[in-house]
């Protein structure tokens, strides 16, 4: 069975999905605890906040890209969901790709 990738906006705090709520409010959650996390790390190293960062499980991977000059609130950020674990560069080609398109 094909994977669908799972592309979401966010725009002044709100998560944007074509795929429904139940995936918006997913991703929400999966966004404010990995971007805390990553934060959190980047922060132990001496690195600022993240940009990026993904989430590989054997079945599932997610990734969120954040623009360049994102604030601690980001009001617009871009991510992807897949039910496959696919590379990092995959998700960030396509999030980029996607975000050019914004």
């Amino acid at each position: 069975m094909p994977q669908t990738l799972r592309v979401f906006e966010i725009q002044n705090g709100l998560v944007i999905s074509e795929t429904g709520q139940q995936d918006a409010d997913d991703f929400a959650a999966d966004f404010q605890g990995l971007r805390h996390f990553a934060d959190r790390v980047g922060a132990s190293l001496e690195l600022g906040n993240s940009l990026y960062a993904a989430l590989h499980e054997p079945e599932f991977t997610f990734m969120f890209l954040l623009p360049p000059d994102a604030q601690a609130q980001p009001s617009r950020a871009t991510g992807a969901m897949i039910s496959a674990n696919v590379s990092n560069n995959e998700l960030l080609v396509s999030l980029r790709a996607q975000q050019g398109q914004g």
